[in-house]
């Protein structure tokens, strides 16, 4: 979901469209249209804060254009979402094609693998002491 504040509105960005049908999207997010403004009243700062807000509720909508992914691949395809919005990239469909969701989960776990403090001392690790902790 990206939540836009000042147009008082809700995106959903689906991967799998055939998973929920619009119907029961409707009551899936129905909790949220109502709950995002409370918490914007609720959390507020000041009462000057506070008095921007109203607990009218926000709209949603669920685009189509979404390229579609596996069951599984839908928080790959949300991390790249994200990654492109903040680099200013077009989500293109020909990019998120069902065909590179490994590739990009491959490439994503070894980026944040590389990030990790100490990551070569796990790479030359054997972790022989733990080899016979699942077993019975």
């Amino acid at each position: 979901m990206w939540i836009s504040i000042p147009k008082r509105h809700i995106v959903v960005f689906d991967s799998i469209c055939s998973s929920i049908s619009p119907e029961e999207l409707d009551v899936v997010m129905e909790p949220f249209l109502y709950m995002v403004p409370y918490l914007l009243v609720e959390c507020a700062s000041s009462d000057e804060q506070r008095a921007q807000y109203s607990l009218e509720p926000f709209t949603y909508e669920r685009p189509t254009n979404i390229p579609p992914a596996r069951a599984g691949d839908c928080g790959v395809y949300t991390l790249k979402y994200i990654e492109c919005h903040a680099l200013g990239i077009e989500f293109s469909k020909k990019d998120f094609a069902k065909a590179n969701g490994k590739t990009m989960r491959d490439k994503m776990a070894v980026d944040i693998f590389q990030e990790l403090p100490d990551a070569h001392e796990f790479e030359i690790k054997d972790n022989d002491a733990n080899l016979g902790a699942y077993e019975g």
